[in-house]
C-alpha cells in the first residue's frame, strides 16, 4: 500500500465512521476544531491527519484511533510509506498491542 492508497483508507474510514455518527463535515470540525476544509481534504484523501489531530478526530466520532487506520498487508509492513507515517502507525498499533485491540476488536 503507498502512500495516497493509506491517506484514502484512512479518508474512507473517517467518512464512514462520521456518518454512522450522523454528523456534518461541519460539525465534525467543530468538534475536533479544525476547518470544514481540513475535514474534506481528510476524507478526499488529499490530507493525512497527523497523529494528534487523528486521535481528536477519533475521539469526537467515539472509535478508537485505530479503527481509522487502513489495515497494512501484512500488518506492521509499512516499507512504503514515508518514516514518519510509518513511525506514526507503528505507534498506534503498538498502542492497540499494549491495549489489546486490533483491527477493531476488543
Amino acid at each position: 500500500m503507498d502512500e495516497k492508497a493509506f491517506n484514502a483508507g484512512i479518508g474512507k474510514r473517517v467518512k464512514d465512521a462520521r456518518l454512522l455518527a450522523g454528523l456534518t463535515q461541519e460539525h465534525l470540525a467543530r468538534k475536533t476544531g479544525l476547518t470544514r476544509g481540513s475535514i474534506t481534504n481528510i476524507e478526499c484523501g488529499v490530507q493525512a491527519p497527523p497523529p494528534y489531530r487523528l486521535a481528536r478526530i477519533a475521539a469526537a466520532l467515539s472509535v478508537a484511533p485505530a479503527d481509522l487506520l487502513p489495515p497494512l498487508e501484512p500488518l506492521g509492513h509499512s516499507n512504503d510509506l514515508p518514516a514518519d507515517l510509518a513511525d506514526a502507525v507503528a505507534s498506534v498499533v503498538s498502542a492497540a498491542d499494549t491495549m489489546g485491540v486490533r483491527d477493531g476488536q476488543g
